[in-house]
């Protein structure tokens, strides 16, 4: 359909799609709008017909036009290679200033034009808030191959970005009042802070594969598998028929309720970038409480905070390296005296003669249970023994005493559910 809140009509995204297809493209039948004479009129409104092909077309002349100079496609005749070419064309900077006002944000908390995702075409970009740094910054991305890195380094390296002061003077408002006299202090994403929560640990996710056919019996066509997630941007929404117990994914979803708490999104009706932002009192119950939470705070053989604990150092030192595996800093005097009157007793004691680190679990979180036998009572139980496993958390190391052990753990989920973890700078 049109788009309803920009002058786009269908025929100009059926277009593009057409380049990117490199073939031309039908209007299905579920793209119109059908209205009966007493119904409300809709938001949306079509111009194409069921039906009609579109073929491959460049239709945003006033941003960058369609002609190339010789030379600089391969194949001339490939529309998604021309598309490519004109939308990084240096002729129009817009695709540039585009993607630093977005590197930009990212980094300073606010884009030099916001909103980031909603460019109007007669937009002129001499109306950014800082419109010679926009300049400057696309057109050192356009001279350097479009290499992020660059730009990321030129932001990295500013006072801006290195400064430091207090929230009370920095102003997010409109582009006339921004300052940016230093990062804007926000909250970090949902996959930055699920991630984040796994690097201080030094653990790995070992969450189920996403895929609901792990014979895999089913054709690709039909079945999709999206592998087991490494990182936090690699999980999707496990709502898919996930409230039959045969079919949950326990520890997948103790990691998705993080992210989701956090402003991640399951659903595609908004950009990926739209995220809300409020604070919510789930957000420090699902990290102070939830299972991924304990996960990373528990000592286990395959912490490498239980390897800081088992190292032959000064209590003082273990403190100040505790604070700078999770915040990235030194304890103050008053931290550490703190910590170090809450480590001493019983700190020369601390490791366990003889006991040896657990092999780690191996794939104990995945399971011969799919579409094919989920009805099965055995393959709901499996699962709910599963699900237990998974809210029981990583087993406790032995090489450490218990009782000491636990105060360490009480230090670790201090650190991690302190303000200072979640919000940057």
């Amino acid at each position: 359909h049109d788009a309803p809140f920009q002058p786009f009509k269908q025929h100009e995204l059926f277009s593009l799609a057409a380049m990117l297809a490199r073939e031309p493209q039908q209007v299905p039948p579920t793209s119109t709008v059908i209205a009966s004479e007493r119904a409300r009129r809709p938001l949306i409104e079509v111009t194409l017909e069921p039906g009609v092909p579109v073929a491959p077309a460049w239709p945003f002349s006033e941003l960058a036009a369609a002609e190339l100079p010789d030379g600089i496609v391969q194949n001339p005749d490939d529309p998604r290679e021309r598309l490519a070419a004109i939308v990084t064309s240096p002729r129009s900077m817009r695709f540039a200033q585009v993607i630093v006002n977005r590197l930009w944000r990212r980094y300073l908390g606010a884009g030099l034009v916001e909103p980031v995702d909603d460019w109007p075409v007669d937009w002129p970009a001499a109306d950014a808030s800082h419109a010679e740094l926009l300049e400057y910054l696309a057109r050192e991305l356009a001279m350097h191959d479009y290499d992020l890195k660059h730009v990321a380094r030129l932001i990295l390296n500013s006072h801006t970005y290195q400064r430091a002061v207090p929230a009370a003077a920095q102003t997010a408002g409109d582009s006339s009042h921004r300052l940016f006299a230093s990062p804007m202090r926000r909250r970090l994403s949902a996959e930055q802070l699920v991630d984040s929560l796994f690097l201080v640990a030094g653990k790995e996710l070992r969450c189920e594969e996403l895929t609901m056919d792990p014979e895999g019996r089913r054709p690709v066509t039909e079945m999709q598998n999206l592998g087991t997630p490494r990182r936090a941007w690699e999980f999707t929404s496990l709502s898919n028929e996930r409230d039959r117990p045969a079919l949950s994914l326990p520890v997948a979803q103790s990691i998705v309720d993080v992210l989701a708490a956090y402003g991640w999104r399951e659903s595609r009706q908004n950009p990926l970038t739209v995220r809300e932002e409020a604070a919510t009192p789930l957000q420090p119950m699902v990290l102070a409480n939830g299972t991924a939470g304990s996960r990373i705070t528990r000592l286990s053989d395959d912490s490498a905070l239980t390897e800081l604990a088992l190292e032959d150092l000064p209590v003082q030192q273990l403190v100040e390296a505790v604070f700078l595996q999770i915040l990235s800093r030194g304890p103050t005097e008053d931290e550490r005296q703190t910590f170090v009157e809450l480590l001493s007793d019983g700190y020369d004691d601390r490791r366990v003669a003889g006991a040896t680190a657990a092999p780690t679990r191996p794939a104990r979180l995945a399971s011969a249970v799919s579409w094919s036998n989920h009805l099965s009572p055995e393959a709901t139980r499996i699962k709910l023994d599963l699900e237990r496993i998974a809210r029981e958390g990583d087993p406790p190391t032995t090489r450490l005493q218990a009782d000491w052990r636990e105060r360490m753990e009480d230090m670790v989920w201090a650190l991690v559910n302190s303000p200072e973890f979640v919000f940057v700078p």
